[in-house]
């Protein structure tokens, strides 16, 4: 019996089979069980009781002390990952929104060029800009100020709910309910 690294986080494996670990506390005691259902762990996280197996025919193999150290570089390795969700975040965000079968840019300098393209058309009391160039570097003449505006709205609200997401999958990789990046969704 032993903790071994799979390609989704820690695991302990027992005689060919595994059970994931979730995140674990300094000086947790992983408490390992073999049963008719397959491998059962059980976690003790310190000043706990021990966590008590409730099924049949369960025969205790035995339990693995983490060393400080080992959860150290987990907490370690975890951070890691969380810093590389915003990365993440901010490419989904610069996909942007399409209004009309024209995508405008959710990316910072996007946003700030819409902006002040909606103040100067608000300011002259415009109602479409003479020409228009989308993100997709197409030009188009005579473009309403209503859709600019809507793509405006459209990617704020999306950039809050990348940054809520991004929020979410940041709280399940430090809790270990998640332990990795690959393959998020970044759908809203």
């Amino acid at each position: 019996m032993h903790i071994i690294e799979t390609n989704n986080g820690r695991a302990l494996e027992h005689e060919g089979q595994q059970a994931p670990l979730p995140a674990l506390a300094v000086d947790s005691i992983v408490h390992a069980y073999a049963t008719p259902a397959g491998l059962w762990v059980g976690v003790q996280e310190p000043g706990m009781p021990r966590p008590v197996y409730a099924g049949r025919g369960g025969q205790k193999l035995g339990s693995i002390e983490l060393p400080a150290d080992e959860q150290a570089q987990e907490q370690q390795r975890r951070a890691e990952l969380v810093a590389l969700i915003e990365p993440q975040r901010k490419a989904a965000e610069a996909q942007g929104v399409t209004i009309n079968g024209i995508r405008y840019a959710g990316d910072p300098d996007n946003r700030q060029a819409l902006n002040e393209s909606l103040q100067f058309a608000a300011a002259a009391n415009m109602a479409t800009f003479a020409g228009w160039k989308d993100s997709d570097g197409v030009f188009h003449a005579d473009h309403p100020v209503a859709d600019v505006q809507a793509a405006y709205e459209q990617i704020g609200y999306r950039r809050g709910a990348l940054i809520a997401l991004e929020g979410r999958y940041a709280a399940q990789l430090v809790s270990g309910e998640i332990d990795s990046i690959e393959g998020l969704s970044w759908e809203v």
